[in-house]
């Protein structure tokens, strides 16, 4: 399930990518599914239902193994395209998302990912970027110059309760799953500026 999920998500993620922003880099991969694994844990699912886990890498950003794997298969069957540093899904892409969107076990996923990706209507990539930066539990790894999983037990237990209070501040019930990442997102945006503006400077 695991790479069916990731090479699901791939595709799926990197054709509205290439939809909204014409193409997507690598660590933009990363970056979204795991903004779509977080709208999993908004609606309260467990983190073992996504499929696939993320580390923190040593610039402080989410990374699955799984789906690295399946960018290089994509590249390699045609699915995807690289020009660069850019990629952008293939029309024999288009096609294999067609056929795995018959699998009612994938399909349900896909509107986790188009929360995550309807969040650049609203913030460009640099800000999703940097607003996951600041995400406490890869904050944490990073800046302990550690390399480790992201979505421990304790650090989700963590987003439910973040979670719960998100949803009871919107003002309205909504299916656009956009709207609580991007309050979500804004939110780190905000605390993480500004910690890094009263934190003392170094000589």
């Amino acid at each position: 399930m695991s790479i069916a999920a990731a090479y699901f998500d791939m595709l799926s993620l990197g054709l509205r990518l290439s939809d909204l922003v014409e193409g997507f880099s690598r660590a933009e991969m990363h970056l979204f599914a795991y903004a779509g694994c977080l709208l999993s844990l908004y609606e309260g699912q467990p983190t073992a239902d996504w499929g696939y886990e993320f580390v923190s890498t040593d610039n402080g950003l989410p990374f699955a193994r799984e789906l690295n794997e399946c960018i290089e298969s994509g590249v390699t069957l045609g699915h995807l395209h690289q020009h660069q540093s850019l990629i952008v899904v293939t029309a024999d892409g288009r096609a294999e998302l067609d056929g795995l969107r018959q699998l009612t076990e994938l399909r349900a996923r896909e509107r986790y990912l188009e929360g995550a990706t309807d969040s650049l209507l609203v913030l460009n990539p640099g800000n999703v970027r940097e607003a996951l930066t600041y995400d406490p539990a890869i904050s944490f790894l990073k800046n302990n110059n550690r390399t480790d999983w992201v979505l421990t037990p304790p650090v989700v237990e963590r987003f439910y309760e973040n979670f719960r209070e998100l949803r009871a501040a919107l003002a309205y019930d909504t299916r656009d799953l956009s709207v609580p990442l991007v309050g979500w997102l804004k939110y780190l945006l905000y605390t993480g500026r500004s910690e890094l503006n009263v934190r003392p400077a170094t000589s």
